[in-house]
């Protein structure tokens, strides 16, 4: 058996080293994780590349009871179990939102809006007891839940409307949250914020307002192409970092996708806009909204790896880029 063990252990070592490396995430031993949306379509062959995990859809509200009182948990458990087998960082995506919600809620009562509201927040709790990341809230300036459109929810004025503060219903929403997921780090979350000077301090006033009640434990920030577009300089992105870098929390990129009509244009925008994002010191970690096709974006050609499994330049240049290989660190191609 000994035997057999070194020559198991010769023959790895005999391997390319590109091969070696490959088997391991790309921010592995890394102090920031770099991981990806998971669903069906993105799981072959994720835990070689992306060591955190967002389910896609699995989480979403509209997605887990589309009939009231009939939770179907299956796509969720599924990207559960994957992270916690893998050791890899979990995010709840997501409990308040103004998209993909139960049709069935929106015509309800406010009163009987906020008790389902709250079975909610208790049957995810329940089922989920070690979320290390809870998005309370996805995209509040962009996309509330004050809606009775498809998927709207419609729902605001169970959580207390705009209120006084002009925010009641998030920081009742993490209220709630801060109750039933008492050990998660609980985040905030919305797209278009850092290549907008308004959007950034509109949001930090939503931050701050949350801080007051030690309520939020974090910043999520959307990294979707059509707002790190060539139009707005990156430092733009890095001075509104800077800007809510001062609530003291630490930020998130959680749904970054960089399009890809060429390989050419995608490298040159990863090599633009990544290390940004990544060598931010308030930055703790980045999520790419998928990397296969199927993802978001696929007809913008975000995706890293094509259809016959071949990866394209930008994810060869991430891989060194991310390891620190001489080379692949600059910022330019």
């Amino acid at each position: 058996m000994k035997n057999a063990r070194t020559a198991f252990s010769a023959l790895l070592l005999a391997l390319p080293l590109a091969w070696q490396a490959q088997a391991a995430p790309l921010a592995a031993g890394q102090p920031k994780f770099l991981g990806s949306a998971y669903s069906p379509a993105q799981a072959p062959g994720f835990a070689d590349y992306w060591n955190k995990v967002t389910p896609e859809n699995a989480g979403k509200w509209g997605s887990v009871e589309a009939e009231r009182d009939r939770m179907d948990w299956s796509a969720l458990d599924e990207a559960y179990r994957f992270a916690k087998a893998n050791g890899f960082p979990f995010q709840m995506h997501v409990l308040v939102w103004g998209n993909q919600q139960p049709e069935w809620i929106e015509t309800l009562p406010p009163a009987e809006q906020r008790e389902e509201i709250e079975e909610w927040f208790a049957a995810v709790a329940e089922r989920y007891p070690d979320l290390d990341f809870v998005e309370v809230v996805n995209e509040p300036l962009n996309d509330p839940p004050s809606k009775d459109d498809e998927g709207g929810g419609n729902y605001i004025q169970a959580l207390g409307g705009n209120g006084a503060s002009g925010w009641d219903w998030i920081l009742e929403s993490f209220r709630l949250a801060r109750r039933h997921f008492p050990r998660s780090t609980l985040m905030i979350n919305d797209y278009s914020i850092t290549n907008s000077e308004d959007a950034t301090r509109r949001y930090r006033e939503i931050v701050e307002l949350l801080q007051r009640e030690k309520l939020v434990d974090a910043i999520g920030v959307q990294g979707h192409a059509f707002a790190t577009t060539a139009e707005t300089p990156m430092s733009v992105h890095r001075a509104n970092l800077d800007h809510l870098a001062k609530t003291g929390l630490p930020i998130y990129v959680t749904e970054l996708d960089i399009d890809g009509p060429s390989d050419e244009e995608q490298l040159r925008d990863y090599q633009r806009i990544f290390p940004v994002f990544w060598e931010h010191p308030a930055v703790r970690g980045i999520t790419l909204w998928g990397f296969r096709p199927g993802l978001w974006r696929e007809e913008e050609g975000a995706y890293l790896i094509r259809e016959d499994g071949s990866e394209r330049p930008a994810l060869t240049w991430l891989r060194g880029y991310v390891r620190g290989d001489v080379g692949s660190t600059t910022a330019s191609p």
